[in-house]
């Protein structure tokens, strides 16, 4: 009884045969090394594991936000396109595939339809066509409203562009299409407007960038010039098509989440009248819920009157009639609040105060969103970046500081009307001037201003052609003439800066981008230097402290103190002590200056350090020459050096090393104690450094060749515009060479 092996059962207690055991061990061995493999599957696995179509797949995987993944080691081979097993299964359970194999059963109806030639059954099955929503979708991608927020820049690009793509049938873009898109991207940008929200914006060749905030948020899209569109072949418009329908589902969710708390009506009502004048944002007229509700009550009421006023005609009795009209004419007059009969003037008057309550009821509304907005701990982190230390000396607090930042961007503007001329992009301006509480005209249709009537509200005109002469109309004198740029300009620094660079006909300063760190990129423009100090002359809150350079603050290091002096003569003496240079020498030879020394103690030579020591003996110089003579063959110096023997790097931090000074050496000195792996991310920070700065420096080496190159021809040029004058100018320059 005992010694052997117990064999292995199962559950029921059978004994398991030895092939049974073997092919267990060699599935646990094999599950164990082929990890990797179990993880990914490729695409063609996923298409046969889904029973769909490759257009089908793809289009699921781009609803989905499902990406292809680049695993370690590609066990079924390197030119094929893997997926996570855990993304492919969870799709699986999306309730969009049954849709598509209905789109897909559906296709093939219409197809046998026209092959058998029923074409009304054709049109019937048109009419029923599979429908769905992706309303799901941005639930599931987007938890809350924040995550849809963060990632709307993308969203918001796309859709702005199909907005101003024209609808082709040769590449699949509907026209439906193009409308949905034009209407969302109005709605935003109305609402935009509407918050004054707008705080960044650049005009580049690619397009005009904006910057909005909205709950705290930074939101940046793009949108192209409205210029006629070339649609290139190389492009894959359905990919596009693919992503847009997403991003229209998830755009009108935000739209409606943005305009449902501030209780307002979505979708607004489009004036049509205003959108074909090309106005933007101002073709959206905004509606309060209240204001729908009391027209609705009117309207019941006034169908109540109607009602009545048919009863009484049809009743005999004279009394009751009469009371009956004057409870409902009060009714209406409480509900309605306005009294039949009234005059033009009373009517006029009536909708100026209304028009007067409107502003005053959206200017409270809009501080208390400013106010609203600034809670929270992200927000006090966000407004200690944008404060500068003179400002947190005064007696504001941080969110008192930023309110005043937000009433100066909300009110820039306010008072001034722009006359926009026609060659300048209108829908633009509009949508910058009106942001920061300015008031636009423009000549023709659709302008809430008569230019004629009322041309002495309009205070800048906003051009971009010469004017006859370079000077100003004569009518015209009191209005200021600026390019479009000062706006965006304007709008970028919170600032009115002068127009004297800004006339039309001239060279405009450089446009700067508002996207752009001058500190992290270590340099910072002669124009942008102006504008800082405009910013600190008018007290802009929030604005960014003046560099060393711009401040006017003097270089010369602070004087140091009685000990500090000693320290240093006492290590400069040590110094000459180890290179041997006696006392009493140093003490005839010393002369110290306090500025120059820090820079020049590696370079300083001491008696003795190179050449002939002061006590060395003359003979011992002679003696070695004579012992070269008797060999009768020289010295011949080596043509290494230390520097051949270092890396590019090395050398490159060497010499940032020696420009920093002496606490530049003493950080090099303590990275040599670091482990390797840290020693070498420093090396890469200072060469990152050195990049920087040497970009920097040729950046200021070009703005001084470009300055250079104006005072040589002249400074300042107003800029032809015709060829006739080009041709006189050209002929001018050959008489005077001549």
């Amino acid at each position: 009884m005992g010694g052997g092996k117990k064999n292995k059962v199962n559950g029921t207690g059978k004994v398991l045969a030895k092939s049974k055991l073997k092919m267990k061990k060699g599935n646990l061995g094999k599950s164990r090394t082929s990890s990797n493999a179990s993880r990914y599957v490729t695409r063609n696995e996923a298409l046969n594991k889904l029973q769909l179509k490759l257009s089908d797949f793809r289009r699921l995987c781009i609803l989905k936000g499902i990406h292809p993944r680049e695993p370690k080691k590609k066990v079924k081979g390197q030119g094929k396109t893997y997926y996570h097993a855990k993304d492919i299964a969870f799709l699986l359970h999306e309730p969009l595939m049954k849709t598509f194999r209905e789109l897909r059963a559906h296709e093939r109806k219409i197809k046998k339809a026209k092959a058998k030639k029923h074409f009304n059954q054709v049109d019937r099955l048109r009419e029923h066509k599979p429908m769905y929503t992706l309303d799901h979708l941005v639930k599931e991608r987007y938890p809350t409203f924040l995550d849809a927020l963060r990632d709307l820049d993308d969203c918001l690009t796309l859709v702005h562009l199909f907005a101003l793509l024209p609808a082709a049938k040769r590449h699949g873009i509907p026209q439906d299409i193009v409308a949905k898109s034009r209407e969302l991207s109005l709605e935003f940008q109305s609402y935009v407007t509407r918050k004054r929200a707008l705080r960044k914006v650049f005009i580049s060749v690619k397009g005009i960038y904006y910057e909005a905030e909205i709950r705290g948020e930074p939101v940046v899209w793009l949108v192209s010039h409205n210029m006629q569109q070339t649609l290139p072949e190389d492009v894959d418009y359905r990919v596009m098509l693919t992503f847009l329908e997403f991003y229209i589902s998830m755009t009108t969710f935000v739209n409606h989440q943005l305009y449902h708390e501030d209780n307002l009506r979505y979708p607004p009502v489009l004036d049509v009248a205003l959108e074909d004048a090309a106005t933007g944002a101002v073709a959206i007229v905004h509606e309060l819920k209240k204001k729908i509700e009391n027209a609705t009550l009117v309207a019941q009421a006034r169908e109540n009157a109607a009602k009545a006023k048919a009863d009484d005609d049809v009743n005999d009795d004279g009394e009751k009639p009469k009371k009956r009209k004057k409870t409902l004419a009060e009714k209406l007059k409480e509900i309605a609040q306005f009294e039949d009969g009234e005059d033009e003037d009373d009517i006029a008057e009536r909708e100026a105060a209304e028009r007067e309550r409107e502003r005053e009821n959206e200017q409270l509304r809009m501080e208390e969103n400013i106010e609203m907005m600034t809670t929270g701990d992200e927000a006090d982190a966000q407004m200690a970046t944008t404060i500068t230390d003179e400002e947190r000396n005064a007696n504001l607090s941080d969110r008192e500081l930023l309110i005043l930042d937000r009433k100066r961007r909300a009110n820039l503007f306010n008072g001034l009307t722009f006359l926009i001329k026609r060659e300048c992009p209108r829908e633009a301006m509009v949508f910058i001037v009106k942001s920061f509480g300015g008031e636009v005209c423009w000549e023709g249709e659709g302008s809430p201003i008569d230019v004629d009537e009322e041309k002495d509200k309009i205070t800048h005109v906003i051009m971009d052609r010469p004017l006859p002469n370079d000077q100003k109309p004569a009518a015209e004198i009191s209005r200021e003439f600026v390019v479009p740029q000062w706006v965006c300009d304007c709008a970028n620094y919170r600032i009115l800066i002068p127009t004297e660079k800004y006339f039309p006909g001239k060279k405009p300063p450089p446009h700067l981008s508002p996207f752009v760190d001058p500190e992290e990129e270590g340099y910072y423009p002669e124009y942008l230097l102006e504008l800082m100090k405009l910013q600190h002359d008018f007290g802009v809150p929030g604005r960014k402290k003046l560099p060393s350079s711009a401040s006017g603050t003097d270089k010369k290091k602070p004087k140091k103190t009685e000990e500090e002096e000693e320290e240093e003569t006492h290590r400069k003496e040590l110094e000459k002590e180890i290179k041997g240079v006696p006392y009493s020498k140093s003490l005839e030879n010393e002369k110290i200056d306090d500025d120059s020394d820090d820079s020049d103690s590696d370079s300083d030579s001491y008696p003795g350090e190179e050449g002939e020591s002061e006590d060395s003996d003359p003979d011992e110089s002679s003696s070695d020459e004579d012992d070269d003579d008797e060999t009768g063959e020289k010295r011949v110096k080596s043509k290494l050096t230390p520097e051949m023997a270092m890396r590019e790097k090395d050398k490159i931090v060497r010499e940032r090393v020696q420009k920093g000074g002496e606490e530049a050496e003493l950080d090099h000195l303590r990275s040599a104690l670091l482990p390797r792996k840290k020693r070498e991310l420093y090396k890469a920070m200072q060469i990152g450094l050195a990049k920087k700065e040497k970009r920097a420096e040729e950046l200021r080496k070009r703005a001084a060749e470009l300055k250079q190159m104006a005072r040589d021809k002249g400074g300042n040029k107003r800029v032809k515009t015709t060829k006739g004058a080009g041709a006189a100018g050209g002929a001018k320059k050959k008489q005077k060479k001549k």
